[in-house]
């Protein structure tokens, strides 16, 4: 609602906008849906969905980029990854302490447990859900840090723990 700048600024009733647009058919699709604060919705988009094959993780310190929200002009955010190679990611750093990528929120696994940064740029409903029912913990975590642990795994609506995972030797920190 901060966004919007009032309490009782509209919000449309996501399901009930899904339930008037026919389905994609079989398959994962992801579906994007665009708002106003007026609350006027754009036509739902359906997308198959295929995650990224990620190999590496490249840091990349951006102190300023803002991503509170899911913003519809992404510009900013890809910016970051200019230059990237198809099987490489960036991994955000803000003042020295890790974000996330520019899709995903991230988790690093020792093998026993899972623990998120602290800091992100979109909190994320899946890194919330996970938080939320304690299968990974929370903590601050600098670049330096990540080598201690054995991979890092992309997190998101789409992606579980462990779908898509880079080993932290594959992360080429500042």
């Amino acid at each position: 609602m901060e966004l919007y700048g009032a309490a009782d600024a509209p919000v449309p009733d996501l399901a009930a906008v899904l339930a008037f647009c026919p389905g994609p058919g079989s398959g994962i699709y992801k579906c994007h849906i665009t708002y106003d604060t007026q609350g006027r919705v754009k036509a739902p988009v359906f997308a198959p969905y295929r995650p990224r094959r990620v190999k590496k993780l490249v840091c990349v310190e951006v102190p300023h980029l803002d991503y509170s929200c899911k913003w519809e002009d992404r510009t900013a955010l890809e910016a970051v990854g200019a230059g990237l190679g198809g099987d490489e990611e960036a991994l955000i750093l803000r003042n020295g302490l890790v974000t996330d990528t520019r899709y995903s929120n991230v988790v690093f696994g020792d093998g026993c447990r899972w623990v998120a940064p602290e800091t992100f740029l979109l909190p994320g409903t899946k890194r919330a859900f996970l938080l939320e029912r304690g299968r990974m913990e929370c903590r601050p975590l600098k670049a330096e840090d990540v080598k201690k642990f054995r991979f890092c795994s992309l997190v998101n609506a789409m992606l579980d723990p462990g779908d898509v995972v880079v080993r932290t030797e594959d992360i080429l920190l500042p």
